[in-house]
C-alpha cells in the first residue's frame, strides 16, 4: 500500500468519514492498516459529538453516562491529561452499557480504531514528573487494551504494539521510582502490560514485577486480581479472562512465590500493613 497516495485519494473523496458512508469496509481497512504500517495514525478522529471528517465514534460513545469514578485519584486534573481522562471515562461508560450484551465485531473494531487514533494523535506529556508519567501510563494502557480486545485484523499489529509497550515501560519505570503504593490501578496497568508484551522481549519486564505487585497487595489468586482489574476498566468479551488469567496463574503457581524477602521488602516500604 502506498500510504501517501491512498491518503490523497481519501482526501479527494471528502475524508475517511465520507469514504465510510459509501464503503465502510474500505474505510476501516484503509485507516487501520495505514496506521499499522506507518506505526502512527494517518487520519484524524472526530470529536466526541461526531464533528469533522475523521474516524467517527460509535453511537454508544455519545449515550448518557452512568456514574463514573469521579473521585479516582488517577483521573484527577492534576494527574491525568484531559484527552486521556475523557477517553477513560467514556470507555467506562461504554463498557458498562455493553457488558450485559455485546458489541458486534464491526462495532468493536470501530471503537478500537477511534480510541487508538484519538489517543495516539494526542500530544504526549513532555514532562518527566510523576503526574505526567501516570497519565502516559494510562494512555498507553488504554491503547494497548484496545489492541488486545480487538485482536489482529487485516494486518499484524505486533510492530506498533511493541512500540507502544516500549514507551509504556519508560513511564512505568518512572512511576516505580517515585510512587510505590500499589492499588487497583497498578494491578490493571501491569495486567494489560503482561498481555500486550506476550511473546516479546519486554514480557519478562512485566512478569518480574507481577510478584511484587501481588505480594504488596496480599493477593491470593486470580479472583483477587480480576476484582481489581474489573473495578478499573474491563470489557466482557469471549475468552477475555483466558487472555489475562494464565499470566497471573503462573505467578501464583510458582512454589513459594511470596518469598520472605519479598514480604519484608513490602513491609519496609510501607506497601502493606
Amino acid at each position: 500500500m502506498h500510504v501517501d497516495g491512498v491518503k490523497r485519494l481519501v482526501d479527494l473523496r471528502g475524508g475517511i468519514n465520507a469514504v465510510r458512508q459509501t464503503s465502510p469496509l474500505t474505510a476501516r481497512m484503509v485507516s487501520w492498516v495505514s496506521m499499522l504500517i506507518m506505526r502512527q495514525p494517518q487520519f484524524s478522529a472526530q470529536d466526541d459529538f461526531g464533528t469533522g471528517s475523521g474516524i467517527p465514534p460509535i453511537p454508544e460513545w455519545q449515550l448518557d453516562s452512568f456514574a463514573t469514578a469521579e473521585d479516582a485519584w488517577y483521573l484527577s486534573e492534576g494527574t491525568c491529561d484531559a484527552t486521556t481522562r475523557n477517553v477513560f471515562k467514556r470507555l467506562q461508560n461504554v463498557f458498562r452499557q455493553v457488558n450485559n450484551s455485546s458489541l458486534p465485531p464491526t462495532r468493536l473494531h470501530d471503537l478500537a480504531s477511534f480510541v487508538i487514533h484519538r489517543l495516539l494523535s494526542a500530544t504526549p506529556a513532555l514532562q518527566t514528573d510523576l503526574p505526567a508519567s501516570i497519565s502516559e501510563c494510562i494512555r498507553y494502557a488504554l491503547i494497548s487494551y484496545m489492541f488486545i480486545v480487538q485482536g489482529p485484523t487485516y494486518y499484524s499489529h505486533a510492530v506498533i504494539l511493541q512500540d507502544i509497550v516500549n514507551r509504556y515501560i519508560i513511564h512505568l519505570e518512572q512511576i516505580e521510582s517515585d510512587f510505590r503504593v500499589y492499588g487497583a490501578m497498578y494491578v490493571w496497568l501491569h495486567a494489560i502490560g503482561l498481555v500486550a508484551a506476550t511473546g516479546t522481549p519486554s514480557y519478562q519486564w512485566f512478569a518480574s514485577r507481577t510478584r511484587t505487585v501481588a505480594a504488596s497487595m496480599a493477593l491470593t489468586g486470580w479472583e483477587d486480581v480480576f476484582a481489581r482489574i474489573e473495578s478499573v476498566l474491563w470489557l466482557d468479551i469471549p475468552h477475555g479472562e483466558s487472555m489475562f488469567r494464565p499470566h497471573w496463574d503462573e505467578a501464583f503457581g510458582v512454589a513459594g512465590w511470596v518469598e520472605v524477602e519479598d514480604l519484608n521488602y513490602c513491609l519496609s516500604e510501607g506497601l502493606v500493613s
